[in-house]
């Protein structure tokens, strides 16, 4: 089974983990309910380093992300099939979701990236610094709830992922287990 770049990180805060498409990932920190709560009432980070993810640089049929000309990105969950002529760039980036409606506040102490809904609107992309990190962040929201998918080096995830939490401690942020983000 694989394992996130934060395994040790969530276990030391006591996650509960479930097994994702053949990773270990936290089910949850606290309870699901709970989570989806807080997450609803302020903003939550979740692990989503399972997803697989794909650059082409050719616009693929299926939903991608437009990073440049000619440069797209294809986020997958579970074991579909990969786009025609992509390469597998899954191992490279752990990925984070950022969700509820203090988000864009959490982002805006870490970034320089203007997040607002006009500059980065649901289904829009940039790559800037997050905590002087590079990043891609995507806005893909849950319903009416605000979310981002923040796409972080591996070998940096562990730094963002606390700093993601230093920033967003001012607003109630909770780390949320993928059990407590699928009740969204």
């Amino acid at each position: 089974m694989k394992r996130s770049a934060l395994h040790s990180v969530h276990r030391n805060a006591g996650a509960t983990f479930g097994e994702y498409s053949g990773w270990e990932l936290p089910a949850y920190f606290v309870s699901p309910e709970q989570e989806a709560a807080r997450v609803r009432a302020s903003v939550g980070l979740s692990d989503l380093s399972y997803i697989s993810k794909f650059d082409l640089r050719s616009k693929p049929e299926q939903r991608s992300w437009c990073l440049a000309p000619k440069h797209y990105l294809v986020l997958n969950e579970g074991p579909n099939p990969s786009p025609v002529e992509s390469i597998d760039v899954s191992s490279v980036y752990a990925a984070f979701r950022l969700v509820g409606p203090n988000s864009r506040e959490v982002l805006t102490k870490l970034s320089s990236l203007n997040v607002s809904a006009a500059a980065l609107p649901n289904f829009g992309c940039a790559q800037a610094g997050l905590a002087h990190i590079p990043g891609i962040f995507l806005r893909e929201d849950i319903g009416t709830t605000l979310a981002f998918y923040l796409l972080i080096t591996r070998e940096y995830a562990e730094s963002a992922w606390k700093a993601i939490l230093h920033a967003g401690h001012e607003f109630g942020l909770c780390p949320c287990g993928l059990e407590g983000l699928r009740s969204l």
